[in-house]
């Protein structure tokens, strides 16, 4: 079986032989280097990190590894179910990717050790619905809003050139008198 990285909607679960502190190293691309052991790991040219994470999944306590897929990542229930014992007995560093890492593009993977895949599914849905919006708003024809009316800057400013003008032979008599 060929594993593809799927449309935008599909997230990858696999676990990772690796330590904690490996884990956190992998999954992150190094901002010096530019180095990312994760896409190396997948066989892949790119890999968007910000629909990447890393978890341990004993870290996981109350939600567990397929709470934290639906709750946490959005995949679907339904799609989960029949595997979802098997999940939640995993132990140790897992990495889950979601399809739009790869921008959707159906890019063929070939993971490496530490990876091993365990399992891939599609998130929930997005419910929509296609109802007619029910305001006074969303009804009829609306007119649009009365416009300002335009200011006429020319005259206003020739009214204030011959404001300034008057203001500065009033000065100048002013000042031609106390002279």
């Amino acid at each position: 079986m060929t594993l593809t990285s799927g449309d935008r909607e599909t997230v990858h679960l696999f676990t990772a032989n690796l330590d904690e502190d490996a884990l956190w190293s992998f999954v992150t691309p190094d901002p010096d280097t530019g180095a990312y052991p994760l896409r190396e790991a997948l066989g892949v040219d790119s890999l968007d990190d910000t629909q990447v994470e890393g978890a341990v999944a004993e870290d996981l306590d109350g939600i567990g590894l397929a709470g934290f897929l639906t709750e946490g990542i959005g995949v679907d229930e339904g799609q989960i179910a029949a595997d979802r014992a098997r999940i939640d007995a995993i132990r140790g560093a897992v990495v889950i990717i979601k399809g739009a890492a790869f921008d959707g593009a159906h890019v063929p993977l070939s993971p490496k050790p530490p990876l091993a895949h365990f399992g891939s599914w599609s998130m929930t849905p997005v419910a929509t619905t296609m109802e007619p919006l029910r305001s006074e708003a969303a009804s009829g024809i609306t007119t649009p809003a009365p416009q300002p009316a335009p200011v006429n800057a020319p005259k206003t400013s020739r009214l204030t050139l011959w404001l300034l003008l008057g203001m500065a032979a009033l000065i100048l008599i002013v000042m031609g008198l106390f002279a």
